[in-house]
């Protein structure tokens, strides 16, 4: 392990390090403050990373198959005696329940391959999150802008992106919160809506700044954000590396 100790805050929190790594790094911690704020900022961030996997079926899934079914035509009863048959191929009857068997199949099949490529592009995000955690040059910024907000951003330069992440917000109703990446002339461009759970802990945002980005701002947008902001930041703070 020749690199640089201080590097390995992000590889640390994640269990990257082998038993003898993570002995020497622990035995750096005792004698680092800044280390350790780094660990403590890189653990809370990845703690939230398995949450971004989690599927849950769609609340309305079992209404749409009830539907299906309630749409579907039932054959009739069989009678006792069966008629001769007039013609080869199957019946009418028949053939309606299962075309519409089949467009029930196909409907969810559809939400199922919907639901996949949601959990792929979920996965996708997490293990790039994951990459800029553990960078060698991950840079950790962490702020508190207001009493019980902490705020957390990790920049890589060598993988151009950057991870925020914060705790202690208060649940919005109607409204989002909205987080802007901002440059050194005064614009700023977004990078997405922020996912606030009921305990203020926000789901980690990936973000890709461009080489003029200085900082990071959250406003309250209405409800699916804004192209531009609407209101004045709740939080703003520079992104440092």
């Amino acid at each position: 392990m020749g690199q640089d100790l201080h590097t390995l805050t992000g590889a640390y929190a994640l269990n990257a390090l082998t038993p003898g790594e993570s002995l020497r790094f622990e035995d750096h911690l005792a004698d680092c403050e800044s280390c350790v704020q780094e660990v403590r900022g890189f653990t809370e961030t990845s703690a939230l990373l398995a949450s971004a996997t989690a599927q849950t079926p769609p609340a309305e899934l079992r209404e749409r198959v009830l539907a299906e079914v309630a749409r579907t035509r039932q054959l009739a009863p069989a009678p006792e005696r069966l008629p001769e048959p007039r013609r080869r191929g199957w019946p009418w009857a028949l053939g309606l329940a299962l075309a519409a068997c089949v467009a029930v199949i196909i409907a969810l099949g559809t939400v199922v391959l919907d639901q996949g490529r949601q959990v792929d592009e979920l996965r996708s995000n997490e293990q790039q999150i994951a990459a800029v955690l553990a960078a060698p040059d991950a840079v950790s910024t962490s702020a508190e802008p207001m009493e019980g907000v902490s705020v957390t951003v990790v920049h890589s330069e060598t993988l151009g992106n950057l991870v925020f992440s914060a705790h202690g917000l208060d649940s919005l109703s109607n409204e989002d919160y909205q987080l802007w990446l901002t440059r050194e002339d005064g614009t700023v461009y977004s990078a997405g809506v922020l996912s606030v759970d009921d305990a203020g802990f926000v789901l980690p945002v990936l973000a890709a700044p461009d080489e003029e980005t200085e900082g990071v701002a959250v406003t309250v947008e209405p409800a699916g954000g804004s192209e531009q902001p609407t209101s004045d930041p709740v939080m703003a703070m520079p992104v440092t590396g």
